[in-house]
């Protein structure tokens, strides 16, 4: 090997180091449909209000985990008492001994009573919860119907009851999460490497700013992949506040946990209005795409966020190369 051959072996082998670790991202093309999600919407709401310990709520569980059934998920209750109220968190893996990697929550129940609609006589009436509550629930439901094969044993669904009854009748808010985070043992907290929470994400002029409370790094990952995916218009660059919502007590328990939420919330939040036709399939799908290719493209440790610089940069590295040992022959010459 001659002078000019080796010094190019060695710059070769200098660069190489940033092409290995920067493999070209996967393409895939996202299954998830929304119209499909927004009739799970829909069949929800046919139920009426779903407020925790309500026969409606029972009736809405039933459904909800005879479709997961359906698509060959297997679905525990996790009954917990609550203020004398029966309640019952909806628990959803793909086997048995599944290690979750990824835990994707939103609650199912609706608030008891309509504390902020305009009318004062209506405020002691139950919401029927189509944005807040069913919306989430319902992207959920749709992902867990086309997430791929391999993706699935390191994907837990958990649907929370007894989150939105906060300040009604001396009820505190998420109740569910805060129940299911306590029964977690150490090696169930370790195996979830991002907790992600679906809440009011149906509005048909959906906007998502970034909640200030999440985990920046995992909300980081979730954004780039809605802006990659062109819906840099609906995920936001910009951030909301803090919200008390399911998340926190994944937060509090040291689980990165992000909170996918409109915030303001919606001019029709905890009135009668929120009712199915404020919301829309569109909307259900641009979330629901951003899940499913986070979750078949890699887990929050792995995203290849900077992989695309780095190939980049590796690319110029050599192309430089390339040109400076060709002038060095040319000038030999």
């Amino acid at each position: 090997m001659n002078a000019p051959s080796l010094t190019l072996a060695v710059l070769l082998l200098l660069v190489m180091p940033s092409i290995a670790f920067a493999p070209m991202q996967t393409t895939y093309t996202p299954l998830f449909d929304g119209v499909n999600a927004y009739s799970y919407l829909e069949a929800q709401c046919d139920f009426g209000p779903r407020p925790p310990g309500s026969a409606n709520l029972s009736l809405c569980r039933a459904y909800i985990k005879s479709v997961l059934e359906s698509f060959g998920w297997i679905v525990t209750l996790q009954n917990f008492t609550y203020k004398e109220t029966e309640c019952a968190n909806i628990v959803v893996s793909w086997t048995e001994t599944s290690n979750t990697t990824v835990l994707l929550g939103a609650h199912y129940d609706t608030r008891p009573n309509a504390t902020e609609d305009p009318i004062q006589a209506n405020h002691n009436l139950p919401i029927l919860g189509a944005n807040d509550g069913a919306s989430g629930v319902a992207v959920l439901m749709e992902l867990a119907r086309v997430l791929p094969m391999e993706n699935r044993s390191g994907v837990k669904f958990v649907f929370f009851d007894a989150e939105d009854s906060g300040y009604l009748n001396g009820w505190d808010w998420i109740r569910g999460s805060t129940y299911f985070v306590s029964e977690l043992n150490q090696t169930e907290r370790d195996s979830i490497s991002a907790m992600i929470l679906l809440d009011i994400v149906g509005d048909a002029n959906l906007r998502l700013p970034k909640e200030t409370s999440s985990t920046d790094s995992l909300q980081n990952i979730v954004w780039n992949v809605a802006d990659e995916m062109g819906y840099g218009h609906i995920f936001l660059g910009s951030y909301s506040t803090s919200i008390l919502d399911d998340h926190r007590p994944f937060l509090d328990a040291g689980i990165p946990a992000l909170d996918i939420i409109q915030v303001p919330f919606p001019w029709y939040w905890h009135t009668l209005e929120d009712t199915p036709d404020k919301c829309s399939a569109g909307s259900l799908s641009v979330v629901g795409r951003v899940l499913e290719v986070f979750i078949s493209g890699g887990t929050p440790s792995s995203y290849p966020l900077d992989q695309p610089i780095l190939l980049y940069a590796g690319l110029a590295a050599i192309a430089l190369i390339l040109v400076s040992y060709t002038v060095i022959r040319f000038r030999r010459r």
